[in-house]
């Protein structure tokens, strides 16, 4: 029996409905087109921290949310692969503290480092505010051109009396440094703060020796935090101090610079550091932070080239947070900056300028 051409018309109508219905909703879920000066890579939630692996093509994304993963993305292809959960396995507690013996059911993935170890082991360092206050030890599996493959959990250190951390660095000898930006209370915390009194330290943490304040480091919401390759000497953003200051590692000040609401940290390929600042006001940050994680935010920021060797500062981007807001990070890659977010459900991807 023959078709007639208005059944075909209808057909093809019916076609041309879902196809459109299609593409709206693929549009609606990834809004991943790009504007401005930025693509994006999308399906997350709250992105807060990226390091690059040690095959200085993929990038470690974590998930600052409850039941937050973290996925390896290629920043060529934007593959994606799940390690945490998916692809992650419990090994022996050797790398913690004996105390700390239980593997995490769930994360919120907050501060990250990778460091490569003595025996060429690659040690992943998370800050996890899921079901306990802690830092969290994980072996990234790698394959022969050290592409990510999967985690296995090598034991946590808890945090002291329960301190919220916001960022971690590793040192060499398997310990590491960890910044807490205030003790106690936020808000009455924040209201010292701005009254002028420090409210938060930062902490080394020995395999032999334990927790430890590093006395200096007493600052107005110390937030992001990286240190050297050989661990001598390391760099913290003072939020509300609006400085990056450079300590040795006994706690004496090298220099420091302004930088208004830093947050994160990250090595450039020039040896140089990048910096995400907050560009703008208490007010609009408390109502960002109230906001749930995979909503977009429209808080401006700017991102800041800060040179070690001579303590120079240079704005080397800067947005109003109307396609990208609340970045956390600028990761550096193959000429291009990958840029997490506290919320939102994007990173943001940008050419570096020069």
């Amino acid at each position: 029996m023959g078709i007639s051409e208005g059944t075909i018309m209808i057909k093809k109508s019916i076609l041309l409905a879902v196809l459109a219905f299609w593409n709206a909703a693929v549009g609606a879920q990834t809004n991943c087109d790009m504007g401005g000066d930025f693509g994006f890579i999308c399906d997350f939630v709250a992105p807060e921290d990226i390091e690059l692996a040690g095959d200085e093509r993929t990038l470690l994304i974590g998930e600052m949310v409850l039941g937050g993963r973290l996925i390896a993305v290629d920043s060529e292809t934007y593959d994606r692969t799940e390690l945490f959960p998916a692809k992650t396995r419990v090994g022996t507690n050797d790398w913690g503290e004996s105390s700390c013996d239980e593997s995490p059911q769930e994360m919120t993935f907050h501060g990250i480092d990778l460091r490569q170890k003595a025996d060429q082991t690659w040690q992943l360092l998370v800050v996890n505010h899921g079901l306990r206050e802690s830092v969290e030890f994980f072996e990234l599996f790698v394959d022969a051109d050290s592409m990510p493959l999967g985690l296995v959990w090598r034991g946590c250190v808890l945090s002291p009396n329960g301190e919220l951390m916001n960022d971690v660095a590793g040192l060499p000898g398997g310990g590491f440094l960890s910044t807490t930006p205030f003790v106690g209370n936020e808000t009455w915390s924040t209201i010292k703060a701005l009254l002028g009194f420090n409210i938060g330290h930062v902490r080394e943490w020995s395999p032999t020796k334990g927790w430890s304040i590093i006395e200096g480091t007493q600052s107005r919401y110390p937030n992001g935090v990286i240190a050297t390759p050989d661990g001598n000497q390391f760099y913290v953003n003072l939020y509300v101090d609006g400085l990056v200051r450079a300590f040795r590692r006994d706690g004496e000040i090298l220099q420091q610079a302004t930088v208004v609401n830093g947050d994160n940290l990250s090595w450039g390929e020039d040896g140089k550091i990048r910096i995400v600042s907050h560009r703008t006001g208490l007010t609009q940050m408390m109502a960002a932070l109230r906001t749930q994680p995979h909503e977009n935010s429209s808080v401006p920021f700017a991102v800041i080239e800060y040179s070690p060797s001579d303590g120079s500062v240079r704005d080397i981007f800067e947005h109003d947070g109307s396609l990208f807001g609340a970045a956390t990070v600028a990761q550096e890659v193959n000429g291009q900056l990958f840029l997490g977010a506290f919320r939102g459900e994007r990173v943001g991807v940008i050419d570096l300028p020069q």
